[in-house]
């Protein structure tokens, strides 16, 4: 028996967003927004399209792949489960699989999947493509992306938490809008996040305000006027996840490991 798919000859996303600058180019905003708008439509299917409805189980960069073309697709169903029918609210299992610093803390806490598990997950996978940081970081102690942002995002500065090598090029209110959905996807309790079907028509609006933003500085320059196109005004949001240190603590002993994390600021 074997299982065939599609050549994705450009590998997997997380080799784009943390490999070397010299050997992997830089995505561009508009090509971030495609990338996590069509993951994003892959998983919605799987939670809403398919029946009995699906759980990946294991969202993360590393399991999007993309080709030629930068097309996204998520793939390794190997963890993946099945309600038992359309009515259930929730997957038991006997133990929790997965990757760490991508898991619901419910999941951790409970062993009980629902589609707001890989919600939890896809808000972590938004935050890298944001940043282009890790999903753990060493700030200098191991930490969570998710508080990472937060503490940064609390300071009101979006520019602390975007990907430096993009430089700017991007719409200002589209990157506010994408972390403010990252964080409300990562929130502690299930029911505050959004499902798939609300994080789909966030990011399509952001793909809108972005390709305004482009449309506007080639008139601007075919115009051959001169100037700054990176002036954009804030979105003003209110960022209203929260993920408690202890909740992260206990997933690094679940998984076999026990870090010291520093506590952050409380988000606004």
């Amino acid at each position: 028996m074997a299982l065939v798919y599609e050549y994705m000859s450009e590998g997997a996303l997380h080799e784009h967003l943390r490999g070397k600058e010299d050997s992997m180019r830089c995505l561009t905003w508009g090509q971030r927004l495609h990338i996590a708008l069509e993951s994003a439509q892959g998983l919605e299917y799987l939670h809403k399209g398919c029946n009995p409805p699906l759980i990946h189980r294991d969202v993360k960069t590393s399991n999007i792949l993309l080709n030629a073309n930068l097309e996204a697709k998520i793939a390794d169903f190997g963890l993946l489960k099945a309600f038992d029918s359309g009515g259930d609210t929730h997957v038991s299992t006997a133990r929790v699989v997965g990757t760490r610093g991508y898991l619901a803390p419910e999941y951790l806490a409970t062993y009980q999947l629902t589609s707001k598990s890989d919600v939890f997950s896809f808000g972590v996978v938004l935050l890298e493509i944001v940043t282009g940081q890790s999903h753990l970081l060493n700030d200098p102690e191991q930490t969570s992306i998710i508080q990472w942002v937060q503490q940064r995002l609390a300071r009101g500065n979006i520019e602390s938490v975007v990907d430096a090598r993009m430089s700017g090029d991007y719409d200002v209110n589209g990157v506010w809008k994408v972390a403010d959905t990252a964080l409300k996807c990562t929130a502690q309790s299930p029911e505050h996040r959004p499902n798939m079907t609300d994080v789909v028509a966030q990011l399509q609006e952001c793909i809108d305000l972005e390709a305004t933003r482009c449309d506007a500085n080639a008139r601007f320059y075919s115009a051959g006027s001169g100037g700054n196109p990176n002036r954009y005004s804030g979105y003003n949001t209110d960022i209203s996840s929260e993920v408690s240190q202890s909740s992260i603590a206990f997933e690094m002993e679940r998984l076999g490991r026990m870090p010291t994390m520093s506590n952050g600021p409380d988000v606004r």
